[in-house]
């Protein structure tokens, strides 16, 4: 069976809501980053180690902020990519063994999982987890997104779980692209979870927010996606796509054919309009796990779909980006029929070419002072998928 092969074979389904510690047993005083390893947590970018330090408090790790500093400048917190447990983090935000995570499953194979942690929807200016604020709002958020929503939507899927596929398909046809735009998509949750949550459910605090923020589906379409990129690992001899995001410092990806392995390059910052007064030199580089997304073949490679993020990246997006998918996308889903969208991101179908995938990500301010900066392109340089093609031989 072939890499995409296994791509198209998987249905993916939200299963559960559950911790990392339930899981997969993830140990205290460790959290999990987007994109590749860093080398140790004293490289990782500000906006995560403020994450990271609000996460602390909240395991109960350290009694304040300023103690949480210490305790991960000392190193006695250990960092590991969240991709290398199947699992997918926005931006900034930390996964640590207490969260709650959305648990998504393939029901071709029920052994497999993926998950997510909650999103914090909000603006940019919003203490959420993803824009890496350090502080007591931030805190309080973290606490209400966990110990509220989560424990809410804890009973959504007990009855059955529920395919994801026809929700982005449909999405699709109204105008999403499967990464930045999720009004459509939100539409869809929110019903699902009114419908099987009830009355009781309605006009609750957990209710009033899942409504107010479409970015929420993105995490349950994350870990969807990484579900569905991590069935085609270890495929001998295949250059598909199956990890895909940044740190802030590195921006990597991993293939079929060489599970676990990293090949990464330096992240720059994502260009695109930026809230003002800030410039592109105050942003982060490219970072988060919602790059899978874009590794599946949705987002800024499914442009065509979405005016409204054509819009946006007015001015940024690349001039051949409607010739990608047909020429970096190996196969149509067919479980996608109404879209007809493309999947399956090919490094070799990259370095044959000549052309690299768009990818459009959240900005977020380097300081970990003002959080969310807005929305952009990035643009990978072809080095690390020719890295992965010459390693696979």
């Amino acid at each position: 069976m072939s890499a995409v092969e296994k791509l198209l074979a998987v249905v993916p389904a939200w299963r559960r809501v559950t911790t990392a510690a339930e899981a997969f047993n993830q140990p205290d005083h460790t959290l999990l980053h987007c994109g590749p390893p860093a080398e140790s947590g004293k490289s990782l970018v500000t906006p995560i180690l403020n994450s990271a330090a609000v996460a602390c408090v909240y395991e109960g790790w350290a009694s304040t902020l300023e103690e949480a500093d210490r305790l991960i400048a000392s190193g006695g917190i250990t960092f590991e990519p969240a991709q290398d447990r199947n699992v997918a983090t926005p931006m900034a935000a930390v996964v640590s063994p207490s969260m709650k995570l959305t648990e998504f499953t393939d029901l071709n194979d029920p052994s497999r999982f993926a998950r997510a942690p909650l999103n914090g929807g909000g603006t940019g200016a919003d203490p959420v987890p993803r824009y890496g604020y350090k502080s007591q709002a931030a805190l309080d958020f973290l606490k209400f997104l966990n110990d509220e929503v989560g424990t809410s939507l804890a009973a959504v899927p007990d009855n059955s779980p529920i395919e994801w596929l026809p929700i982005i398909d449909e999405a699709l046809t109204r105008g999403d692209d499967g990464h930045l735009r999720h009004q459509e998509a939100h539409k869809i949750l929110v019903a699902i979870i009114r419908e099987r949550l009830g009355a009781e459910f309605g006009g609750s605090n957990s209710d009033s927010f899942i409504e107010k923020w479409p970015f929420f589906h993105l995490n349950f379409w994350m870990a969807a996606s990484k579900l569905i990129l991590s069935a085609a690992a270890g495929t001998k001899g295949s250059g598909v796509i199956t990890a895909f995001g940044g740190n802030g410092d590195e921006f990597g990806l991993q293939i079929a054919g060489l599970p676990g392995q990293w090949f990464t390059c330096p992240a720059s910052p994502p260009l695109g309009n930026i809230r003002e007064p800030h410039t592109i030199e105050t942003c982060v580089g490219a970072f988060g796990d919602s790059a899978v997304a874009e590794g599946l073949g949705l987002g800024a490679m499914a442009q065509s779909y979405c005016p409204d993020m054509q819009g946006l990246h007015s001015g940024y997006t690349p001039d051949d980006i409607f010739d990608l998918p047909a020429k970096l996308l190996l196969a149509e889903h067919p479980k996608m029929p109404k879209s007809g969208a493309r999947v399956g991101l090919s490094a070799q179908a990259i370095v044959e070419t000549n052309m690299t995938p768009v990818v459009e990500l959240g900005i977020a301010d380097k300081n970990g002072i003002h959080g969310g900066l807005g929305a952009g392109i990035y643009r990978p340089p072809i080095a690390p998928f020719a890295a992965a093609c010459e390693a696979l031989g």
